[in-house]
């Protein structure tokens, strides 16, 4: 009877095994005949396979952990830490989707020397509140103010699953508890989501994920959550990017478009002035994967349409074009770690950075034209070690003015400062899957006046020191 029990459930499983699909969340493989081959048309890019998932942690220190929210997935192009493809077996019929989670338990405390402008309950410092006095000369902001959070915790999904047209095929979804705005605190939102399909060179990514500029390959390695904003973009679009690797070269072409952080203009923050103007959001960038050297140069240019009709109710279809240049470099050897970034950028409110735009010319029919502002921002980061890992962040701003003459409203963030500079050292102790960080923050800005070009003059800094402790537990 045993024998019988057997040899029927070893015929029920080559029935299953060769009809139908599996979803599976370890990695056995089915068997059974196999479809006829596809050209395979993709290989590993330069320097080897990319990590995914854990690639950018929460703003710790370790290449594992660069981007304060930022473990996301891997960039376009990427492959996976462990390699999940399953390839298909001569004979075999399907193969299954693999499905794996990841995240982290963050919790951060801090305590800030003054009222800073912030997001996310003050976890994204950007940089301190200009003095507000009141009538006997008493700075309104001047008080300390402390806050704790464990909003950034964070659950990643990754499937992986059967190959698609050729391509290797994965997808990734992430979410964490910080909502889209303050109002929306502790609200599970969607940070990314995005299917990834990558031939022999060819590679092409569907869904969300960090804006180009954010350039995932080389970030920010700090324990804030703020990923060393306002001086690094910080966003994340929905978008199509297609990569090309050839050599130690890869290409990226990426149309943008807009979701949770968007564009300023007359009706407050808004998808909608880049959706009206007809144009994704379009991005070229270079990378080259030099052994341990990486280097990058980009290009971006976007255009919205402020309004869509003036004040006195008539039709306008006024665009303002912008655009930004992005280098970048690292360099990791013998525990050392050193990255840079530049980018000489116009109207990059939407990325946590300093700049947008103003109105120059309105005549007496309502009709607005609009000119950029343009601004300046390096920053550079330097670390050494692994469980016990110092690191140094050093960020500069330069808001440049205006290319035509401001005759109305400003839009955007930061028109009445000159420049803002942050020194932040910080400390990181690693065991096991646990991490415990602290960082000393000091962020100043130069408040004044702008001039009819957007030059900010007569200015006096007024600075911030932000302490902070941070505690997170991988899985």
């Amino acid at each position: 009877m045993r024998r019988y029990t057997c040899s029927f459930l070893m015929l029920a499983l080559a029935f299953f095994t060769g009809h139908g699909t599996a979803v599976a969340t370890d990695s056995d493989s089915l068997s059974g005949p196999s479809p006829p081959p596809l050209p395979a048309l993709w290989q590993d890019g330069p320097g080897g396979a990319e990590k995914p998932v854990a690639e950018v942690r929460d703003g710790l220190a370790g290449e594992d952990n660069q981007a304060a929210d930022a473990q996301d997935g891997p960039g376009p192009g990427d492959d996976p830490v462990a390699q999940v493809h399953e390839d298909v077996d001569e004979g075999s019929a399907q193969q299954l989707v693999r499905l794996s989670w990841s995240g982290f338990v963050r919790t951060d405390y801090w305590m800030d020397s003054r009222t800073v402008v912030q997001a996310r309950e003050a976890l994204f410092n950007l940089y301190p509140e200009n003095v507000w006095p009141d009538d006997q000369g008493k700075d309104i902001y001047g008080d300390p103010v402390f806050n704790y959070s464990a909003i950034a915790t964070r659950f990643t999904a990754r499937m992986d699953g059967p190959d698609a047209f050729g391509a290797r095929v994965w997808a990734l979804v992430e979410a964490d508890f910080t909502g889209v705005t303050n109002d929306g605190i502790n609200q599970f939102r969607l940070r990314h989501a995005y299917v990834q399909m990558e031939w022999t060179r060819w590679g092409l990514m569907l869904g969300q994920y960090w804006h180009p500029l954010f350039s995932a390959e080389v970030i920010p390695t700090v324990v804030s959550l703020n990923t060393g904003v306002p001086f690094q973009p910080f966003i994340r679009n929905p978008l199509a990017t297609l990569t090309y690797r050839y050599g130690q070269s890869r290409w990226m072409f990426s149309l943008v478009g807009q979701r949770d952080n968007a564009s300023d203009g007359p009706g407050g923050p808004s998808p909608d002035y880049l959706r009206t103007a007809k144009l994704p959001n379009a991005h070229i960038q270079w990378t080259g994967f030099y052994g341990n050297s990486i280097v990058g140069l980009g290009a971006d240019y976007k255009r919205i349409r402020p309004r869509l009709q003036t004040d006195t109710q008539h039709y306008t279809d006024e665009y303002l074009g912008s655009f930004a240049l992005l280098a970048y470099a690292a360099y990791r050897n013998a525990g050392w770690e050193l990255k840079a970034k530049s980018i000489y950028g116009q109207n990059l409110s939407e990325h946590l950075m300093m700049g947008g735009y103003a109105e120059s010319l309105v005549d007496g029919d309502g009709y607005v034209s609009y000119t950029p502002l343009n601004h300046l921002s390096v920053w550079t980061n330097v670390l050494y070690g692994e469980r016990i890992r110092p690191g140094l962040f050093l960020g500069f701003n330069r808001n440049l003015g205006a290319g035509e003459e401001v005759q109305g409203h400003y839009y955007g963030r930061g028109s009445d400062i000159a420049y803002v500079y942050r020194i932040a050292p910080s400390l990181t102790f690693r065991s096991g899957s646990l991490e415990l960080c602290t960082e000393f923050e000091y962020t100043a800005a130069a408040y004044g006046e702008p001039d009819s070009r957007g030059m900010v003059r007569d200015h006096s800094e007024v600075a911030n020191v932000r302490m902070l402790f941070t505690a997170v537990y991988y899985f």
